[in-house]
């Protein structure tokens, strides 16, 4: 069977800097990475596996032991092809997707193991118990993959694999990647994005410290047995190229397409609480059940840029913990206190994930990848990350009034008698001491006001973080609170006019809407009189 070897055929698909999209191998997108704008695929577990990979190569040929390291690189402005090329010399097979005994990120063929639709490896795929809305019409190929896009699913399949169901030699246990979000620096091109992501040996002792021959998957000629309780990461090499299933493609040679695959459980990490990840956003564990630092998760209803308060708060090292924007802190200090390097004024940081069904761990109900764009002078003072949480504090006051407005309104019109009741419910919230009825909080749950607002307050919250280090904060501040006003009552307005058509009452409609509207022209004062239960009402 001929080869199909990742390190000479071209299969990463890419933009460049002109916005024409191509594929390229692996020694190329890293030689030419100063020239791309990025990974270009639809599939964002697929980029960043990807980027694992080529950061993997990037420290297996970059010396990159410290700062001084890591400054010599972006200042260079492109990796270094002759060091890239140097690796690759003789270790074609060990890249080759199809070897006999050795393929690429799998294991051969296992007699009695079950050949699954080659869907199997496409987690997005409407495969099993996941929902169709994430379907990508049958995995891009009806039956079969081409052996470029098979290898991309297969990088992703090991880094996102879920948990759940019997396997050998013990039961399907969670990726790396699966459990909580990732998040990386976007930089202009593609060697800022790596350069930015990669870190020196001195930062990834902070969470993969080499604890022996740390070296990637491919270059493991004995590798060890797999084991329950966990296997011990030894390294970031080791960590960026996890194997945590036994993966074997069936390929048709004469089409030269992937038909099937076979998948079992293989590497599992240890449940010993400890931050593995510098992607990840760490939060030390509030759940007796669980232990040491738990990664946050992505939440289906909740866009990605509401947590740049906290993502911001782990780059100053507080409470939570995401290492990869420490060590861009740690940049954004050298560059003002050294000036030997220049860092782009400002960078996206992309928040890339999928979750799963609390009741069915197996399921996957959403994965996504979204970029808050952000100035680094943000990082220059902790008292701006202050401002910021403050920001997202006055939204989140108006989030609780628009769903007690929204639920006092459903209240009401189920049952007219307790209008008097549903308004005092709008003005207090939990104070009211009363309980909105099941129902009416469903009927108000699936309104979508809360979507509208949200959705309409994205693009000034970039604003105002963009203008927080220039402008005074009473000035952002203020501008923040009309556009807050101006998006509330907007997204109230639909609720209201979509009830109206139907023929709702207009006393109901007019008590309600006043109501609303002495609230919320009254922030930030009543948001700051509220207590913390009832700011978080719901």
């Amino acid at each position: 069977m001929s080869g199909f070897s990742l390190w000479t055929e071209a299969w990463i698909p890419v933009e460049d800097l002109d916005g024409r999209l191509r594929k390229v191998s692996l020694p190329e997108a890293l030689s030419q990475a100063h020239l791309l704008r990025g990974i270009s695929d639809p599939s964002p577990l697929i980029t960043v596996a990807l980027h694992r990979l080529l950061l993997a190569v990037v420290l297996r040929t970059h010396r990159l032991a410290n700062s001084a390291d890591w400054e010599r690189l972006w200042n260079a402005g492109r990796f270094d092809s002759e060091a890239i090329a140097a690796y690759g010399r003789g270790r074609e097979e060990q890249f080759d997707l199809l070897h006999p005994t050795r393929p690429f990120y799998q294991v051969p063929f296992m007699p009695g193991e079950k050949v699954h639709p080659v869907a199997a490896l496409a987690l997005e795929a409407a495969s099993g118990n996941n929902p169709a809305l994430f379907d990508h019409g049958l995995v891009e190929g009806d039956t079969v993959l081409p052996l470029d896009r098979a290898a991309c699913y297969l990088l992703a399949h090991q880094a996102f694999a879920v948990g759940g169901g019997v396997s050998k030699p013990f039961n399907r246990m969670d990726a790396p990647l699966t459990k909580g979000f990732i998040v990386e620096i976007v930089g202009r091109n593609l060697f800022e994005t790596l350069a930015l992501n990669v870190m020196t040996r001195q930062y990834w002792d902070q969470v993969t410290p080499v604890i022996d021959d740390d070296r990637p998957f491919w270059e493991e000629h004995n590798p060890p047995e797999p084991v329950k309780e966990g296997t011990v990461v030894r390294g970031p090499l080791h960590y960026l190229t996890w194997q945590s299933r036994q993966v074997h493609l069936i390929v048709d040679q004469e089409r030269r397409v992937v038909t099937g695959c076979q998948i079992a459980q293989r590497y599992c990490l240890p449940k010993d609480g400890r931050r593995v990840d510098p992607g990840k956003c760490y939060v030390k564990a509030e759940d007796k059940r669980e232990e040491g630092w738990q990664p946050r998760r992505l939440q289906k209803d909740r866009a990605a840029w509401r947590l740049t308060h906290v993502l911001l708060q782990s780059a100053l090292g507080d409470k939570d913990s995401t290492l990869v924007l420490t060590w861009l802190a740690a940049l954004r200090q050298r560059e003002k206190q050294l000036g030997t390097i220049q860092l782009p004024r400002s960078v996206s940081l992309a928040v890339s994930g999928l979750t799963t069904d609390p009741k069915r761990a197996a399921k996957i109900e959403l994965w996504r990848r979204e970029e808050i764009h952000l100035p680094l002078t943000i990082l220059d003072d902790p008292d701006l990350v202050k401002r910021v949480w403050t920001l997202m504090e006055d939204a989140a006051w108006v989030e609780s009034l628009l769903r007690r407005s929204t639920e006092a309104l459903f209240w009401a019109l189920a049952e007219r008698h307790q209008l008097r009741v549903a308004v005092n419910y709008l003005h207090l919230g939990r104070r009211a001491k009363v309980q909105v009825p099941a129902e009416a909080a469903n009927v108000a749950r699936g309104d979508g006001v809360l979507l509208r607002y949200w959705a309409a307050m994205e693009a000034p919250f970039r604003k105002a973080l963009f203008e927080l280090p220039e402008k005074s904060f009473d000035q952002v501040r203020s501008e923040w609170h009309e556009r807050l006003r101006q998006n509330a009552r907007a997204a109230f307005a639909v609720t209201l006019n979509a009830q109206r058509a139907a023929g709702a009452p207009w006393e109901i409609l007019s008590v309600i809407h006043d109501g609303f509207g002495r609230r919320i022209a009254r922030i930030p004062a009543d948001r700051e009189e509220e207590t913390d239960d009832d700011r978080n009402d719901g």
